[in-house]
């Protein structure tokens, strides 16, 4: 948890850094902008394949010869690179045209930074989609060290680009290639450590039996997120808060960056230390040593997360004034950033639980009932950010986030229940 801790705090300092050298401008919407569209995709194929493959790369590796094994990686490796490949066009090409319809309240010079930023930034598909298969891979090892590095090194270097390179004019531009810089170093060190495991990495025709797995593993899981995705971090977060006017944007992520960092590093990282033992219960149809390991996993998430709330809650405008006074915010930004985080922390217990308890559904691969989980949560958090949108504008956009935390949870409770593990039954 050290590494994703490091991870989270660099990840947060880079989107702290975003305000002090950009200011609440259209230049840091623009760039925010960039950033959550290129990271979209990766995201969106990252969630839904790393918790979804691990229980396939764990029960495969113990059912199959080590050569169709390593075959089998690399073929879903090869489609993943493709999927990048794919992606990476789509954006270079189509990139004026998103600009446009994502802000079409900025100036057309901001428009156009976020058109460069696009395409600088969009090879980071490649290698997001192909490290995702690598570190799902590992993962299943239990090397969750060299996974956890993801966020360190792209914004390790973007950091490092923003204190170096501080006063250039073409300031984004270079802080967006460190960036990229960050996920080659990345991709490289996952490939080093996928050869230290005896695997070699060779390009593979894919064959029916890999297009089956992915299909069976990542298409709900996959659509879901997208849904999921598409929903919160674009319609809402950009086109949505974007016709706030100016900063809109760069204020929510501002505070949103705060509760993220909490979020994944609790959640996500409980959730995914504690996977593998969770689909090795499930191959051995061991049903109450799975809600066992479930229950730690969720007390171990209660534990941690239920002081930091607490802190947050009460020490909101503390907080926010200590990570983003400077003389680019002015005392009303400050105090709409506070706002925001406090709402946002009010449901951060609910939120940290939401990646634990999916992880039960992962490993019993319920990939239908994690659909149908995340396709019922994107609708009703769509319906309550607009409705709150428009009586409390961005506060009320976070209201809804914790509000759809709390009911996702209450959900996940009732489908783990169809499952056979009752977690509000007694021993």
């Amino acid at each position: 948890m050290s590494i994703t801790f490091v991870g989270m705090g660099l990840s947060l300092l880079f989107h702290i850094l975003i305000p002090r050298y950009f200011g609440v401008s259209e230049t840091a919407d623009a760039f925010i902008t960039a950033i959550k569209v290129v990271l979209l995709v990766d995201i969106i194929f990252r969630e839904g394949a790393k918790f979804s493959l691990v229980p396939v790369f764990v029960e495969n590796e113990k059912t199959q010869d080590n050569i169709v094994f390593q075959q089998l990686i690399n073929e879903i490796l090869t489609f993943a690179i493709l999927v990048g490949v794919l992606f990476l066009i789509i954006i270079e090409i189509t990139a004026p045209w998103i600009s446009s319809i994502l802000l079409p309240n900025i100036a057309m010079d901001a428009r156009s930074e976020l058109t460069i930023y696009l395409r600088i930034s969009a090879p980071i598909l490649i290698l997001g989609c192909g490290s995702t298969i690598l570190g799902a891979f590992l993962n299943s090892h239990k090397n969750f060290k060299s996974v956890a590095l993801r966020n360190t090194m792209p914004h390790g270097m973007a950091i490092i680009g923003f204190f170096v390179l501080s006063g250039r004019e073409d300031l984004p531009q270079l802080i967006i290639i460190a960036y990229l810089i960050g996920y080659i170093v990345y991709f490289s060190w996952l490939m080093i450590r996928y050869y230290n495991l005896g695997y070699k990495y060779k390009p593979k025709k894919i064959s029916l039996t890999s297009i089956g797995i992915l299909k069976n593993t990542l298409s709900l899981p996959t659509l879901g997120f997208a849904l999921r995705q598409m929903t919160a971090r674009i319609i809402i977060e950009v086109f949505l808060i974007g016709r706030l006017g100016k900063g809109a944007i760069t204020l929510y992520n501002s505070a949103f960056r705060i509760f993220s960092a909490i979020q994944t590093l609790i959640g996500n990282t409980i959730a995914t230390i504690g996977l593998p033992d969770m689909a090795s219960n499930d191959m051995l149809d061991n049903k109450q040593e799975l809600k066992d390991s479930l229950y730690r996993n969720i007390r171990a998430a209660l534990y941690i997360v239920i002081p930091i709330t607490i802190f947050l809650v009460f020490c909101s405008t503390i907080i926010v004034n200590i990570i983003y006074g400077s003389d680019k915010l002015d005392n009303q930004s400050l105090q709409q950033i506070s706002q925001l985080l406090f709402w946002l922390s009010s449901g951060i217990v609910f939120s940290c639980l939401i990646p634990v308890l999916n992880a039960g559904l992962y490993a019993q691969k319920e990939f239908r009932l994690i659909f149908r989980n995340m396709v019922t949560m994107s609708v009703i958090n769509f319906i309550m950010a607009v409705t709150l949108y428009f009586f409390l504008g961005l506060n009320g956009v976070a209201i809804a986030v914790s509000g759809t935390a709390i009911i996702a949870t209450i959900n996940l409770t009732y489908l783990l229940k169809k499952t056979g593990i009752f977690l509000l039954q007694k021993k």
